[in-house]
């Protein structure tokens, strides 16, 4: 199962987001790789960390640039249950060809940044992309700021976020509201999944994602 992670937003949001799925896809007991595609390489970056710092499970990472990307993905491919990719730039061939592969795409949004004149170009790609894999499941996430506001987004902010997902041709948005917790520091190549303890509410949340995405 192929699951990619895209957003136009400038946040490493799609890092934190891939980083934890891929922990606890890994701890069901799937063997997966982490393929991190964004030129920033915040996911892959934390895998090598993971691996230095010994936690478990140890979660593999590629980072595939667009010239090697569709080649590389297909030897991926035979080797693991699932591949999990952090997209990079909306606009690259790479996000493209990962939306096509893709049964999954997560879309973190965020209700102060609900503009769909800004963001058209990564709905068109969400839209192509549908064209040339017609199961694709889209699943928009609302992200919270923890910093700003812990309060549930209001009906009317609710509303706007149903309209932009709209846009995207059997898009759904998810249950699940994942907030920012950017007071934490979980440690070397650990994520809100391994602070299940210390963070019990992001851990929680992030379970909750997990379950959306795929168990139904």
């Amino acid at each position: 199962m192929i699951v990619a992670i895209a957003s136009i937003d400038v946040r490493a949001i799609k890092a934190l987001l891939s980083v934890n799925l891929a922990v606890l896809r890994a701890r069901s007991g799937r063997k997966i790789c982490l393929v991190d595609s964004d030129p920033r390489k915040g996911a892959y970056t934390w895998s090598c960390e993971r691996r230095s710092a010994r936690q478990w499970p140890t979660i593999p990472g590629r980072a595939l640039s667009s010239r090697v990307f569709d080649r590389e993905l297909q030897q991926l491919g035979p080797h693991y249950a699932d591949l999990l990719i952090n997209t990079g730039a909306h606009d690259g061939a790479e996000t493209l060809s990962a939306l096509i592969a893709a049964r999954v795409v997560v879309v973190p949004i965020t209700v102060d940044h609900v503009d769909v004149d800004r963001d058209y170009p990564l709905i068109a790609r969400l839209n192509a992309a549908r064209m040339f894999n017609p199961q694709l499941k889209v699943l928009f996430v609302l992200v919270a700021d923890d910093v700003v506001s812990s309060a549930a987004p209001t009906a009317a902010e609710l509303a706007g976020v149903r309209v932009y997902v709209a846009q995207v041709m059997s898009a759904t948005l998810a249950g699940t509201v994942v907030h920012v917790h950017g007071e934490h520091d979980y440690g070397r190549g650990r994520c809100i999944c391994d602070a299940e303890t210390c963070d019990p509410e992001a851990a929680a949340e992030v379970h909750s994602l997990y379950g959306e995405i795929f168990v139904h």
